[in-house]
């Protein structure tokens, strides 16, 4: 459109200056009608241009907002125990207990007061001359501090129906478990195989009733020749508690 203007102006600049050498220096000069007459029609767009290179990166922008927590998942499963680790170094020794009370020792002279001590016994003694004796003798493992007439045996017949003076002392186990009261000597009968003897409810020691404090003598009278005796059981003694 520029140059069609431009060539209608030389061209009428030409006629003009050779007709009245009237120069027209403007597009106001010419009458509106005439000039819109002279404008051209646009042409088709070009085809684009190749792009641009890229520019440089802008700075960076301020952080956005955090986003809201997501949903807690789900435990995962359990993973292998991992391999064993190294001992640790040794600590420190701790600083010493205080000194704790003595202890009792495992020996003792006598039997402590209220203490129970058991055994066994056995005699067996065949074709006995008239008038014989047996004598069985009973020694405490551990002695007694001091010697007692409380001392009885307690035959089998006599054990199982709970009766006679050595029960009604208070001897009242078994040659399986034998027991003793406080200061009594309790001898229990098994097995018993008498012919012609003559028994006696309580021990003898030095021809005195009961026991001294290592033990005590079963007697035994037999009453006939070929008299003899079978005997097994078992004894229980109790330290007594001590008098003030």
């Amino acid at each position: 459109m520029a140059i069609a203007t431009l060539a209608l102006v030389f061209a009428m600049t030409g006629g003009a200056y050779a007709a009245s050498k009237y120069v027209i220096t403007s597009t106001k000069q010419i009458k509106p009608s005439v000039l819109k007459s002279l404008q051209g029609k646009a042409g088709k767009a070009g085809a684009n241009g190749a792009a641009g290179a890229n520019g440089a990166a802008g700075p960076q922008g301020p952080a956005g907002p955090a986003g809201a927590a997501g949903a807690k998942g789900e435990n995962g499963a359990a993973g292998e125990a991992g391999a064993k680790g190294e001992a640790g170094a040794k600590g420190a020794t701790g600083t010493k207990g205080e000194k704790g009370e003595p202890g009792e020792t495992g020996f003792t002279s006598t039997l402590p007061s209220g203490k129970t001590e058991t055994g066994t016994w056995t005699a067996t003694q065949y074709a006995l001359p008239s008038e014989a004796e047996v004598e069985i003798p009973i020694s405490f493992p551990i002695p007694v501090k001091e010697a007692s007439s409380e001392g009885f045996i307690l035959y089998k017949e006599e054990t199982d129906k709970g009766e006679g003076e050595g029960h009604e002392a208070g001897c009242t186990g078994t040659v399986e478990h034998p027991t003793a009261p406080s200061g009594v000597l309790c001898i229990y009968t098994g097995e018993e195989e008498l012919v012609n003897i003559a028994t006696i409810p309580f021990p003898i020691f030095n021809g005195a009733r009961g026991y001294s404090p290592a033990g005590t003598v079963m007697r035994f009278h037999g009453t006939e020749t070929g008299a003899h005796v079978k005997m097994q059981g078992s004894f229980a003694v109790t330290a007594p508690a001590p008098t003030s």
